[in-house]
C-alpha cells in the first residue's frame, strides 16, 4: 500500500508505543492496491477483479470482516498465529479482564500487554497497523524480525511469556489452561501387571503428533492413536519392578487425566534425515472439521480420575499452513470465526473466504502446501441427544452418579471410623486423666498426713522446750528468792550488830 493513502496511525498503537518508537520496522511490501478491496484466493494472489461483496460498503463494515495482517519482513508466521488468537475469542474475553494499567516499567517488552493491544484493536478501521508493536515487542523477547521462525515454537513463546510477565497469575493460569492438556505417565509391569507409581502428573500446551512417513496416507485418528499407544520397554530398556525384584519388560505410554478448551494439534512435518539434514514430510494427513475422542482413542487412554461428563466432542476452526521445503517457506492460515461456518484464507494483508475443499488441499501428498498445525474447539456437552449419543450420555452419567454414590460411601465409612478412633481415644483419656486424678488426690492425702504429722511434732516439741524453760526459770525464781533470803539474814545480822555497840 502507499504511503499517501494510508498514512501512519498517530495514536497509540497496542496502547503502549507511539509512531516514533516504531519507525525502525521495514515498510511492508504492497503492490499499491488495498486487500481489503479485492478478491484473494487461497494461493495468496490477487484475482485483479474488485470483490463484489465489498462494493459499496463502509470502511467499518469492511473491518467487521477477517482483516489481513501486513508482513513486515518475514513475519508470516507469527501473522498466521494472530489470526488463529483472533479466532479464539474465549483468548480475547480473559486478556479484556485483564487490567494491564498496572503495567508500567516493562511495558514495551511485554507481551500480553502487546496481543491485548492488537486483539482490541483489529476491528477498528482507523488502526492502520495493530500488530507492528507486538512484532517489535517479539524482537526485543529474541524472536527477532527478518528470521524464519517455526510457528510451534512462536506459539508456545508467547503462551510462555503470558504466564511470566501477566501481573494476574491466577488469570494467566485461566488462559493457560485453555490449551492445557493434562496427562499421566502409565506404567506397568509386563510380568506380574503391577502399576508403577511415577510422580505427579504433566501437560501439553500442544499436542504433538508423529507421521509415518513410509505410508502414503495418515489420518488424524492414526496420529493420536500412534500417540497415545502403549510402547513395550524391553532387553536393555527393561525397568526394576518393585513386586519382582528384578528387572523385568514394561509397558509404558500417557493417559488423559483432562481435556482442553482449545485443543492444539501440531503434525511433525520436520526431522532430521539419517544423513543429518532437515527435512520436510509433504505426504498426506487427513483431519476432518469434527473430532470426537470417545471414537478415536480407546477406553483405556482415558485415566480413571478423567471425569465422565467432561465433553470429548471438537470442532475445528484454525489451521496453520506451512508452503515449502524445510530450509525456506511461508506460513499462512485458514480460519473461522466463533459463530458461523464460513472458512476465510489469511496470507498475510490478503484475505478472502474459501470452502471446505480448500482446506482438503492442505492434506498433502501432491504438493508443499500442507496443514502444520490444527487448532479445536470443544463443543458444549449436549445433555438431549438420539441413538447411540444419548446412550452413552446415560452411560457416562450413570457412571458419575456411581462414583459419587462410591465416594460418598468412603467418606461416610472414613468418618465413622473417624468418629469410632476419637471415642476411643476420649475414653483412653477420660481413664487417663481420672487415674492422674486419684495419684494426685492419694498424693494430696500424703501431703496432708505428713503435714499434720510434721505439726504434731512440732507442737510436741515446742511444749516440751516450753516445760523446760519453765523449769529453768522457776529454778531462777528459786535461787532468786533463796538469795534474797539469804541478804535478808544478812541485814538483819548487821543491824542487830550495830545496835548492840551503840
Amino acid at each position: 500500500m502507499s504511503r499517501g493513502r494510508y498514512p501512519y496511525d498517530q495514536r497509540y498503537m497496542g496502547g503502549v508505543l507511539r509512531r516514533g518508537n516504531v519507525s525502525t520496522v521495514p515498510e511492508p511490501r504492497s503492490s499499491g492496491r488495498g486487500p481489503e478491496n479485492y478478491r484473494m484466493t487461497p494461493h495468496g494472489r490477487s484475482s485483479g477483479r474488485r470483490g463484489p461483496e465489498n462494493n459499496g460498503l463502509t470502511p467499518e463494515r469492511r473491518f467487521s470482516r477477517w482483516r489481513g495482517l501486513e508482513n513486515y519482513g518475514l513475519t508470516c508466521c507469527v501473522n498466521a498465529l494472530l489470526q488463529s488468537f483472533i479466532a479464539t475469542s474465549e483468548l480475547k474475553d480473559l486478556l479484556d479482564r485483564w487490567d494491564s494499567s498496572s503495567v508500567r516499567e516493562d511495558a514495551l517488552d511485554n507481551v500480553p500487554v502487546h496481543l491485548k493491544g492488537v486483539l482490541g484493536a483489529i476491528r477498528d478501521p482507523s488502526c492502520r497497523a495493530p500488530h507492528k508493536d507486538f512484532l517489535r515487542c517479539l524482537d526485543r523477547q529474541q524472536i527477532r524480525l527478518n528470521v524464519q521462525h517455526d510457528a510451534d515454537e512462536v506459539f508456545l513463546a508467547v503462551l510462555n511469556f503470558i504466564q511470566q510477565q501477566m501481573d494476574d497469575k491466577a488469570l494467566a493460569l485461566e488462559i493457560q489452561s485453555l490449551y492445557r492438556l493434562s496427562v499421566e505417565l502409565h506404567h506397568q509391569c509386563v510380568e506380574c501387571s503391577s502399576n508403577q507409581p511415577l510422580p505427579g502428573s504433566s501437560y501439553l500446551l500442544s499436542l504433538p503428533l508423529h507421521i509415518r512417513h513410509q505410508s502414503s496416507r495418515n489420518t488424524l485418528k492414526d496420529c493420536l492413536a500412534s500417540f497415545f499407544e502403549l510402547q513395550k520397554l524391553s532387553g536393555i530398556d527393561n525397568c526394576f519392578c518393585d513386586h519382582c525384584k528384578t528387572r523385568t519388560p514394561f509397558t509404558h505410554g500417557h493417559r488423559i487425566l483432562s481435556l482442553p478448551t482449545i485443543l492444539c494439534v501440531q503434525l511433525q512435518r520436520f526431522r532430521y534425515s539419517d544423513s543429518g539434514w532437515m527435512q520436510k514430510l509433504d505426504c498426506s494427513v487427513e483431519f476432518q472439521e469434527s473430532l470426537d475422542f470417545q471414537d478415536i482413542c480407546s477406553r483405556d487412554v482415558f485415566s480413571k480420575d478423567f471425569q465422565k461428563n467432561e465433553g470429548t466432542k471438537y470442532s475445528l476452526f484454525a489451521v496453520i499452513v506451512h508452503s515449502g521445503s524445510a530450509m525456506f517457506g511461508h506460513y499462512t492460515a485458514f480460519v473461522r470465526a466463533t459463530t458461523g461456518s464460513s472458512w476465510f484464507y489469511a496470507d498475510d494483508n490478503h484475505v478472502g473466504p474459501v470452502s471446505w475443499e480448500a482446506l482438503r488441499e492442505t492434506y498433502g501428498g501432491r504438493s508443499s502446501r500442507t496443514a502444520y498445525m490444527l487448532l479445536y474447539r470443544r463443543e458444549p456437552t449436549q445433555t438431549q441427544g438420539g441413538g447411540q449419543g444419548e446412550e452413552q450420555e446415560g452411560e457416562r452419567q450413570e457412571g458419575g452418579r456411581q462414583e459419587g454414590k462410591r465416594q460418598e460411601e468412603e467418606v461416610q465409612e472414613g468418618g465413622r471410623q473417624e468418629g469410632e478412633r476419637q471415642g476411643g481415644e476420649e475414653q483412653g483419656g477420660e481413664k487417663q486423666e481420672g487415674g492422674e486424678q486419684e495419684g494426685e488426690r492419694q498424693e494430696g492425702e500424703v501431703q496432708e498426713g505428713e503435714r499434720q504429722e510434721g505439726g504434731r511434732r512440732k507442737r510436741k516439741k515446742q511444749g516440751g522446750e516450753k516445760q523446760e524453760g519453765d523449769k529453768q526459770e522457776g529454778a531462777v525464781h528459786e535461787g532468786g528468792r533463796r538469795e534474797g533470803k539469804k541478804r535478808g539474814v544478812g541485814g538483819n545480822k548487821k543491824g542487830r550488830n550495830r545496835k548492840g555497840r551503840n
